[in-house]
């Protein structure tokens, strides 16, 4: 009788930790969908009016977008992985949640970095004929760096599904379904691979364009500091709201990579632990990007207020 009450016991903590995960997951999720949501209705509206949207207002709907689409299939998969699931499903499941996910969240990485550096490029002024280069074919581009992006994290995504397999020897549906990845040498290069080109990158464009963002403000304020009429104070705040919205983006990022950097190279060491951790972040990331790339924005700050 006592082994059986600690077995129940046991039943009942493991059911009330998975409705806690599950909980706080709904939540994540539904200020990310409303946040990203947001983003792309009022975006929209203003491409439906002008007709037109400026680099930095596409790469922020398709961050958007891309965002949105993380928070729905991590949806899916906790539900699949948490109740085990994967039993009814086989591991297609997972090579296709694995695979949407990594796939949408490092290329809204890409995306970030890319926002940082067309702001860079609008906001410093200088003479460098790359610069003047740059600013002449902005537009052009975008649409290069956006297609571009979608190409490569989906060449870099798909072996992913090379490494997901249910283990024959698993001693039950639980463990069956929480330790999917093969082991050995190939999945750890991919996933240090992995890290590199869509973690440490885009962050490395990141830091540079801000870096550049906020020496150029800082020497333009000392320059015009003794004579600053009221329409350069304007313009000079706005340009220091976008200075402030990268340097939190750039936050975050780092606070949420940071845990997927481990994760992808103790993967196959602690893997049940760490998926949940991923998931975590990446939910994390895609909303409170949404929240900052809102609070930074002149126009959707404002039509947030309307509401």
């Amino acid at each position: 009788c006592t082994f059986l009450g600690v077995l129940s016991a046991t039943d009942h903590m493991a059911s009330t930790k998975v409705l806690l995960q599950l909980v706080v997951e709904f939540i994540i999720v539904f200020f990310g969908l409303v946040g990203n949501a947001f983003i792309v209705h009022v975006n929209l509206l203003d491409y439906w009016t002008r007709s037109t949207l400026q680099p930095s207002e596409l790469i922020v709907t398709i961050l958007a977008l891309f965002n949105i689409f993380i928070q729905l299939n991590l949806t899916f998969w906790f539900i699949i992985y948490l109740f085990n699931l994967c039993a009814y499903f086989g591991d297609e499941v997972y090579k296709v949640t694995d695979f949407l996910a990594i796939f949408f969240s490092k290329a809204s990485y890409w995306f970030t970095a890319w926002l940082c550096f067309v702001y860079c490029v609008k906001i410093i002024k200088v003479n460098w004929r790359f610069f003047m280069r740059v600013k002449k074919r902005l537009n052009p581009l975008v649409n290069s760096l956006i297609i571009g992006t979608v190409l490569a994290s989906f060449a870099m995504s798909f072996p992913v599904v090379y490494f997901i397999e249910f283990k024959t020897n698993s001693t039950s549906i639980s463990k069956k379904c929480k330790d999917y990845y093969v082991d050995g040498r190939n999945i750890e290069i991919y996933a240090a691979s992995l890290s590199f080109l869509t973690s440490f990158v885009p962050l490395a464009v990141m830091v540079f364009s801000s870096m550049g963002i906020i020496i150029f403000l800082c020497r333009h304020s000392w320059n015009m500091s003794k004579n600053v009429s009221s329409g350069a104070s304007s313009h000079g705040d706005a340009h220091t709201a976008v200075a402030v919205m990268l340097i939190c983006l750039i936050v975050l990022y780092v606070a949420c990579t940071a845990t997927v950097l481990a994760a992808n190279l103790i993967i196959a060491i602690i893997e049940s632990d760490i998926l949940i951790a991923i998931s975590f972040t990446s939910s994390i990331y895609s909303a409170g990007s949404s929240i900052i790339i809102i609070i930074g924005t002149v126009k959707l700050r404002q039509s947030c207020r309307k509401l």
